[in-house]
């Protein structure tokens, strides 16, 4: 009998010490991390996106790529606390694919100190992919030729340009300056010539590497309070009024009163008035007339951004009596884009705007006669239209029998 009690002890010190040495298995976790690329793609789900899981209690780290559906799936997860970070670059023929702008980018997306408990078992976690802005503003549409009175007189206070957000983020207008370039658009009379920038000895050497331009004027704002949505834009107009009324021309194409600025030259004389339903652009700097006329045989016009407009250089026009005012030189770097319009085909000499800026020109078959020139639609992404932008104006500009603000 006491040899049985001895073995029965001898077991049950076995199986105690068998079942303190035995570890119950730590439950894992599958971890399904869904990647979508940014909303005004031209699809959701991104494929071979590179996401990591971190351990934050001892940085280990696990590493799965993306399939068709923008899915990443981690087996056997630990619980635990986790920093999950995801990370894609596309090349310029997937970024045009992807968003209609051929530009490389980086794209990336996180997410810190994920817990990642027992259940729900699978764990679902979603992230959205963002990067640098791909595309910028762009003129969209310049009317220029003005019209003509049912009496057959001219009238050009109907001009306007038009701004688009061609990128595919919402992008802020604070500060953002636009200016009309020195010069005659072409043989208007016997004695124009081109641009005295282009030869004069002092200029001829930096005339590629600037824009020597008339006028500046600037939209307000400290910053982020002007947002402008991709695949918007503005209308910028000499006067903001309608222009069909009675009063003015009915033979006008254009209602501006809607319009989102005004040019609004304050004199002494009252000559230019003052559109009371139109905010004024800032003016900064101006060689005109009573309005900021553009030259109807065709305008020179660039929109640029700078932090200090006084600061940028005053140059006297070669030859000029020194009672004319001079003009700014805008640096290329600061151009975000530039349109060019002349007289005729035969007119390239007269160029104002660089190569390097805008290659290109475009001109309308007559003065007065309503043509306006619109930016070309490349692609639609998602109902977003991304207009050309290959700098050259003759490539990424149509002829229009008549204007269309905020049209196509």
């Amino acid at each position: 009998m006491k040899r049985i009690a001895t073995l029965l002890s001898f077991f049950a010190l076995v199986l105690c010490l068998t079942a303190c040495n035995r570890e119950d298995p730590i439950p894992t976790v599958t971890v399904n991390v869904n990647v979508t690329y940014p909303a005004t793609y031209n699809q959701p789900n991104a494929a071979g996106v590179r996401v990591t899981l971190t351990n934050t209690a001892d940085a280990s780290s696990t590493t799965a790529v993306t399939d068709g559906s923008g899915r990443a799936t981690f087996a056997d997860v630990l619980p635990g606390n986790y920093n999950v970070a995801a990370s894609r670059s596309l090349t310029e023929a997937e970024a045009l694919a992807l968003t209609g702008i051929s530009q490389r980018v980086e794209l990336n997306a996180a997410r810190n100190a994920v817990a990642i408990l027992e259940t729900p078992n699978p764990l679902a976690i979603d992230l959205r992919l963002s990067g640098s802005t791909l595309g910028s503003l762009v003129i969209k549409e310049v009317y220029y030729t003005g019209s003509r009175t049912p009496a057959n007189g001219t009238y050009f206070s109907d001009q306007f340009v038009e701004i688009y957000n061609n990128s595919t983020d919402t992008l802020f207008l604070d500060g953002l300056c636009i200016a009309d370039a020195y010069g005659v658009s072409g043989l208007i009379n016997p004695t124009n010539r081109p641009t005295e920038f282009s030869s004069g000895t002092a200029t001829q050497g930096i005339f590629q590497q600037n824009v020597f331009v008339n006028s500046v004027w600037r939209i307000p704002g400290t910053g982020r309070q002007r947002p402008l949505a991709p695949g918007r834009s503005i209308v910028i107009a000499q006067d903001g009024v309608n222009h069909r009324a009675a009063d003015l021309n009915p033979s006008s194409p254009v209602d501006l009163s809607g319009a989102d600025w005004e040019t609004f030259n304050e004199r002494p004389d009252g000559r230019d008035a003052d559109a009371p339903g139109v905010p004024n652009l800032e003016r900064l700097y101006f060689t005109g007339g009573f309005d900021w006329l553009l030259p109807v045989f065709g305008p020179g016009l660039i929109i640029f951004r700078t932090d200090n407009v006084d600061a940028l250089e005053r140059i006297a026009i070669p030859g000029a009596a020194a009672t004319v005012q001079p003009r700014i030189r805008v640096p290329g770097n600061l151009v975000i884009d530039a349109f060019e319009a002349l007289q005729n085909g035969n007119s390239r000499d007269f160029k104002r705007i660089p190569t390097a800026l805008d290659a290109g020109f475009v001109f309308a078959d007559d003065t007065y006669n309503r043509q306006s020139f619109r930016r070309k639609t490349a692609t639609t992404i998602g109902g977003r239209r991304v207009l050309q932008d290959s700098n050259n104006s003759t490539n990424d500009f149509e002829k229009i029998a008549s204007p269309t603000p905020k049209g196509f």
